[in-house]
């Protein structure tokens, strides 16, 4: 969590905000040591998962919503969206690549975990979706839709895009 930090007054801080002039609280983070980034690769590397980057300056939000340049805490994740104007789309037949998809704790109902899809590919049961996300601070991944690290818990997903179909 960030505790006082993140504000216009915190110098590791970047000037952020939603379209609607709402400010994001984030902060700049140092890169993690090598040795940490490696065991983090060690640790994630598995399954579906394909590192992409092994950076740790900005956390999932960040990586979506702010270009890789900040640590952003996911409890912002509904204003931005809100603000920004992103639509929940509701049939995962719709699901495309560069829309966004929001984890969600399934028993506590708090955002985990965010990323951007990369492919939806086939249809219906066999539809393989793959996403980029930023494990925390342990490097981007390209990884199957449900393979996330376990301590996400159980996660329940929906998707948000800020595509437009009508005028």
């Amino acid at each position: 969590m960030i505790f006082g930090e993140g504000g216009p007054a915190d110098k590791a801080s970047i000037s952020l905000a939603t379209s609607k002039n709402r400010p994001i609280p984030n902060t700049r983070l140092p890169e993690r040591p090598s040795q940490a980034l490696f065991a983090a690769k060690r640790l994630h590397a598995k399954g579906s998962r394909q590192l992409r980057s092994l950076r740790a300056t900005y956390n999932c939000v960040g990586m979506v919503f702010a270009n890789r340049r900040t640590f952003i805490e996911p409890e912002e994740i509904p204003a931005i969206l809100q603000d920004d104007e992103y639509v929940e789309i509701i049939q995962a037949a719709d699901v495309m690549p560069g829309d966004v998809v929001v984890y969600q704790n399934r028993a506590t109902g708090a955002i985990v975990h965010v990323g951007i899809v990369l492919a939806a590919e086939g249809v219906f049961e066999t539809r393989r979706i793959r996403v980029l996300s930023q494990f925390g601070r342990d490097g981007e991944y390209i990884h199957d839709l449900h393979d996330i690290p376990e301590f996400y818990g159980q996660p329940v997903f929906r998707f948000y895009s800020e595509r437009r179909t009508s005028s």
